[in-house]
């Protein structure tokens, strides 16, 4: 089976394409707003799936969904809206689940890392939820599906810059800011970041400890006076040697999950003469 996430205005097109590719649209879902899901059957899983990449090949956002049993279960538990309190929500776009009353809703099409339900992902998301308070600049490094610039965004920061050394993730970062019509305040871009100009209120990499090490001298060279650096993909065990590496910042504060860890750091602000 295959779930769809499109818009009414669009269904009629959709069904025509999936007739072209021996596709039947079996169900349409209305999870809330202007969203649909348009569930859609072929001849077997092989089927599925390659329908379902000819269909994103043509813009449409379209994923294999399993049609009952113990695979449901799991990809309606894996589906399921991320809550961020009343401030912010996540949401694949292809989820059956009820969108009704959801706060500031994201929703992320196919492709790149991040959904908000990892621990990092989620960690991260709520450091946002309590320092940003609003115009704040943020580099995204490892911007994966681009949820921590969308995020962002919509708590408030004025602009974000997402970083990731795989195209892919820089084209879903671009396609959902699209997508959550934040095209004007989120750029996407492979560049390294030894080519990103200036520096920026909050950096954030969501990256491993080698990445971090690896990336340490431009991650904090890109951390402005009186701003912050918050790390992840790390373990709690990791979390001192890492610090290490990203002098002078200062650490500030910690947060663990299971196997995961935050890490925030900060720039004192320069003495004014």
């Amino acid at each position: 089976m295959i779930a769809i996430a499109t818009t009414d205005d669009e269904i009629a097109a959709l069904q025509s394409s999936l007739r072209a590719l021996d596709g039947e649209v079996i169900d349409v879902c209305s999870p809330g707003g202007d969203r649909r899901v348009v569930l859609a059957e072929v001849a077997d899983g092989q089927t599925s799936e390659r329908v379902a990449v000819l269909l994103r090949q043509r813009g449409l956002m379209a994923v294999t969904r399993p049609g009952s049993g113990a695979g449901l279960i799991a990809w309606q538990r894996s589906t399921a809206p991320v809550r961020f309190g009343d401030r912010l929500s996540v949401c694949l776009a292809w989820s059956e689940h009820d969108r009704t009353g959801l706060a500031n809703l994201i929703e992320l099409g196919p492709g790149g890392f991040g959904s908000g339900h990892h621990p990092t992902t989620r960690m991260i998301i709520e450091y946002l939820i309590e320092h940003l308070c609003g115009g704040e600049s943020l580099l995204d490094v490892g911007c994966g599906s681009g949820i921590i610039s969308l995020a962002a965004v919509a708590l408030g920061a004025g602009r974000a810059v997402g970083v990731d050394v795989k195209p892919e993730a820089v084209a879903a970062t671009s396609r959902n800011a699209s997508l959550n019509r934040q095209d004007d305040k989120i750029e996407a871009t492979d560049a390294c970041l030894e080519e990103i100009d200036g520096s920026f209120d909050m950096v954030v990499a969501n990256v491993a400890r080698s990445g971090v090490v690896a990336l340490a001298p431009q991650l904090v060279g890109h951390v402005g006076d009186g701003g912050q650096l918050v790390i992840s993909g790390i373990s709690p065990s990791q979390c001192d040697q890492v610090v290490g590496f990203l002098a002078p910042l200062v650490e500030v504060e910690r947060r663990a999950e299971g196997d995961w860890a935050v890490v925030a750091l900060h720039r004192p602000r320069a003495k004014r003469a």
